[in-house]
């Protein structure tokens, strides 16, 4: 363990390559949590950010039947270390999927130099400390929320002082991990700077103009949060368990200041981070109201979701007004019981249809969550969900299966019944295969019902708005074939043969 004074004043921050699986597009923005890290720490460090996955988007290989990676090579990131010889390598963690790849570059840093001090932060170091420090590769997890405990463990080391009461960090003392409990998250995030965007290579990402949620409609486009926190206890979600179960919403002029920056920048289009953006309902509308008054013209829309019960017909209005052409409703389940018993999210499967009805007639595009397969869910109520789905009528949807993230309700469900294998946590992970089987159903059922569906549900829009389809995919349709090729082969043609395979071996 790590006792004595350190030498700490250059701090590389890296976004490690992404894994990830053959069905799923690859999406690429800037990584907010390593931009907001930087900015904390900049004041009182020599910081700089690697983003291994757009600085490598098209180095690609195969890491297994199912899942590929993207982002610099080993060779590529030992050299960036090297070059700038830092004292501290923090390295991004967000979801499990990624865990062997954060944990590679670890093992690089440790390889260039053992003196190198590697941490980790993330959703999964967060949850899974404990698995994750058996790699002597990692030196510390910091824990949630890591602007404040970071820097503060940083201080300690740099200043000789002790560590070990530093609240929300883990580590390893007398060969046993010690994990200290989290600390108090930052009451006025308002005095956290902007992420230090300055620090990565955005061109790149406007050249490849592949955001969440694949659709833009200008570029360049960029991603932004204006709060932390969710109040709710969804049990599918570990949001709230990492970021805390209070809403903390930053000052509208605070972020229309860093919108203005934006614009300022040449930005045209906003992509919204936020888990619960209209949250605070008249915050929201002084918000969009701000944007309106200071006549910003961006395009907007919200990858990551949108409450359904939190909008109505005033919000829509303005949100249309200030720019957003697109809303994504996470509406998740389709069956009511699911909902609240299983889900414990608070939605209104009537007041979404009704929801929906006015987007749409506000002239905005609707696109929708839907997940299948939840440890107590039966067969009925996903042909619920299933229903739901064709009746609200989405412009465009996702349907995923669902898979136990660490630090969820389902994950700590399925470990009691014994549905994960013991090396569960160690396995890249997507929404597009089951990893466990209930007495109800079993994954050939979700894989198959869900490719069925989904496909179907997609299609039905070139035949109900074709205008509206050749608008949406244009971009993949004329501009990038190959891309769009690559999809249609991945998430129909290989995961039918799979199955037809499957079902040939089963006789």
């Amino acid at each position: 363990m790590i006792e004595s004074k350190q030498k700490i004043n250059k701090i590389l921050l890296i976004f490690p390559a992404v894994i990830f699986s053959g069905e799923s597009p690859k999406q690429i923005m800037p990584p907010l949590g390593i931009s907001y890290l930087a900015a904390y720490l900049r004041p009182d460090y020599e910081v700089k950010l690697l983003d291994a996955a757009v600085e490598g988007y098209n180095q690609e290989s195969r890491i297994s039947t199912r899942f590929f990676q993207y982002g610099l090579d080993n060779d590529h990131i030992r050299k960036r270390i090297i070059d700038f010889a830092p004292d501290v390598v923090g390295v991004s963690c967000l979801f499990s999927s990624q865990f062997l790849s954060a944990a590679s570059v670890c093992a690089i840093a440790k390889n260039v130099s053992p003196e190198i001090v590697t941490v980790m932060g993330g959703t999964h170091p967060t949850f899974l400390s404990e698995q994750c420090l058996a790699d002597r590769n990692i030196d510390f997890i910091v824990r949630g929320e890591g602007e404040r405990t970071f820097k503060e463990l940083l201080d300690c080391l740099r200043c000789g002082q002790s560590f070990k009461d530093v609240g929300g960090i883990a580590f390893r003392q007398d060969n046993l991990v010690r994990i200290n409990p989290a600390p108090m998250i930052a009451e006025d995030i308002d005095r956290i700077p902007v992420p230090a965007r300055d620090l990565l290579p955005l061109e790149k990402y406007f050249q490849i103009n592949m955001p969440m949620g694949l659709i833009s409609r200008q570029t360049p486009a960029m991603n932004m949060i204006t709060s932390r926190g969710c109040s709710f206890d969804c049990s599918f979600c570990s949001s709230c368990h990492f970021w805390g179960r209070r809403y903390r919403p930053r000052l509208v002029e605070n972020v229309l200041d860093e919108m203005e920056q934006l614009k300022d920048m040449g930005i045209k289009e906003l992509k919204f981070f936020d888990d619960n953006l209209t949250l605070d309902r008249e915050r929201a509308k002084k918000l969009f109201r701000g944007m309106i008054a200071r006549k910003f013209n961006f395009s907007w829309n919200t990858p990551n979701g949108i409450a359904a019960q939190t909008l109505d017909e005033e919000m829509v209005l303005l949100m249309k007004e200030s720019g957003c052409y697109e809303i994504t409703l996470a509406v998740e389940s389709g069956d009511e019981q699911i909902l609240r018993d299983v889900l414990k999210k608070p939605i209104n499967l009537k007041h979404t249809l009704h929801i929906a009805e006015i987007i749409k007639n506000c002239g905005i595009d609707t696109y929708g969550f839907f997940i299948i397969g939840f440890p107590q869910e039966t067969k009925k109520q996903i042909y619920n969900t299933l229903h739901f789905m064709d009746k609200i009528r989405l412009d465009r949807i996702s349907l995923f299966i669902a898979n136990p993230l660490p630090g969820t309700e389902i994950y700590r469900i399925c470990r009691e019944k014994g549905y994960l294998s013991g090396d569960f946590e160690q396995k890249p992970l997507d929404y597009f295969q089951s990893v466990f089987q209930t007495p109800e159903f079993d994954s050939k059922f979700l894989e198959s019902t869900r490719r069925r569906w989904y496909w179907r549900y997609n299609s039905k829009l070139l035949l109900r708005n074709p205008f509206k389809f050749f608008r949406k995919y244009s971009i993949f349709i004329f501009k990038r074939p190959l891309f769009l090729l690559r999809i249609i082969i991945n998430k129909l043609i290989v995961p039918s043969l799979n199955y037809a395979r499957n079902q040939t071996e089963k006789k």
